[in-house]
């Protein structure tokens, strides 16, 4: 039995069938050709719902009217305060003046002669804090100074009080405890059970009364708090206290128009990284150089800012007047000169312009990138699409492979059938020739007879 292709005969078997194989898989790679494009489209359109979504991000400075209220705080002295401005703050001045800054409460012991020997109090003695309205308690009868100190820190209920050990000298250790807030409403409130409140004589060390920031605005108004940061004294301004003063300290709250000038830059920019991707995209030759989706995208962008706002009370309409403009490859630039005029000479109108709740330029183009890159968007919907076509095409060419396999089988069984028969032909030929030659010469008998 021939074991092996062209055993038989000689036959390349092999050679043969994987000849005819690949004429007969020439559909199936027509079939992984198709896949692979379909891949690459797949693949473009998320590339462009990312570059949809990292312009969308751009917008966040700019796509609200309060986005545009930038303003910046200074401080004449900032080694006294320094401040910061939100979108509800008003170009002005104010003098400050710094009376006391908030502390946290501090409460200091007796001397204890060592920290890991003297015992304080006795067995079950206890001492409760109390800290704006929050209590917990400690059992720290019979304890040493560090072992008090730790059971203090590590209590698993500490409402905001930490524990130190201040040594003076070798005879001379003090525990320390400091409230975790500053100000009056955060002052340490203790009491004790058995002899372990004595054996620490804990005192005020500062006056727990006196525990709140106060200040001087305008030189009227008197302003005191708990903490050294506050926003709730000047509108839309937060003042961080830093030192106290013996004379005002000038705060000058103006409109940021170069941070403004820096976000219109960063959508100018970001615009043009998304137009960018686009054209790589869509150009000839390119992934989706014949898609209706994506060009269809482009011209719904493109139609928000060919479209100018209604009734908005502006005395712009065009971004081309506050020094955006299209160029002629499509992407954006900014005149910074013209974007500062109209600043100047309008600011609410300029930001209506691009952010006013239902009209602005970017406000529309946001809620239309919105639509297209949520989810069962149109990019969704487009690569949803693109999958199921993947899925198809993989399970046609799995099924094909298998058929190819039988097939591939069948041609190896039929020529191996022929191999076998050829070589038995062979042979039979060889044994025939073999026994012809054997017989005498008839020709050379009959001659000599």
């Amino acid at each position: 039995m021939i074991s092996a292709p062209g055993v038989g005969s000689g036959l390349d078997v092999n050679s043969i069938v994987n000849q005819l194989m690949g004429i007969e898989r020439q559909p199936l790679n027509r079939l992984e050709s198709s896949k692979k494009d379909l891949e690459v489209q797949l693949s473009a359109f998320g590339q462009l719902k990312s570059a949809l979504t990292t312009f969308q991000s751009a917008l966040s400075d700019l796509k609200t009217v309060d986005a545009f209220e930038v303003y910046k705080a200074v401080s004449s002295d900032e080694a006294a305060f320094t401040a910061t401005a939100d979108s509800s703050a008003a170009t002005g001045f104010n003098d400050v003046q710094i009376i006391s800054l908030a502390e946290a409460h501090k409460m200091g012991s007796l001397a204890i002669a060592d920290t890991d020997t003297t015992t304080l109090g006795g067995a079950g003695d206890q001492m409760t804090f109390t800290v704006n309205g929050n209590a917990f308690t400690v059992d720290g009868g019979g304890m040493t100074l560090s072992q008090l100190r730790d059971a203090i820190n590590d209590a698993s209920d500490n409402t905001g009080v930490s524990a130190t050990i201040i040594s003076e000298n070798s005879g001379s250790n003090r525990l320390v405890l400091t409230s975790a807030e500053t100000g009056n409403e955060n002052a340490i409130d203790l009491s004790f059970s058995g002899s372990l409140g004595t054996d620490l004589g804990l005192t005020d060390i500062n006056d727990p009364t006196q525990l709140n920031s106060e200040l001087l605005v305008d030189g009227l108004y008197t302003i005191t708090r708990s903490s050294n940061t506050i926003s709730d004294a000047i509108s839309g301004i937060t003042l961080n206290l830093l030192a106290e003063t013996s004379s005002d300290v000038q705060l000058t709250v103006s409109r940021d128009t170069g941070s403004v000038t820096e976000s219109v830059q960063s959508f100018v920019d970001a615009f043009n990284e998304m137009k960018t991707t686009i054209d790589s995209l869509s150009g000839k030759g390119n992934d989706l150089e014949a898609d209706n989706t994506l060009r269809g995208i482009e011209n719904q962008i493109q139609s928000v800012f060919n479209t100018p706002p209604s009734a908005l009370s502006s005395g712009f309409t065009y971004l081309s007047e506050v020094g955006v403009s299209f160029q002629r490859d499509g992407k954006l630039s900014l005149d910074s000169g013209d974007l500062q005029r109209a600043i100047d000479t309008d600011f609410a109108g300029m930001a209506e312009l691009f952010a006013n709740d239902d009209q602005g330029y970017l406000f529309r183009v946001d809620t239309l990138i919105s639509n297209i890159v949520k989810a069962d968007g149109l990019i969704d919907i487009r690569q949803d699409g693109l999958n199921s076509r993947i899925d198809r095409v993989d399970q046609r060419i799995s099924d094909m492979e298998y058929r190819l396999g039988l097939r591939e089988q069948r041609l190896l069984n039929q020529f191996n059938t022929l191999d076998a028969l050829m070589g038995q032909l062979q042979g039979t030929s060889a044994f025939l020739s073999q026994q012809l030659a054997a017989l005498p010469n008839l020709q050379s008998r009959s001659g000599s007879n």
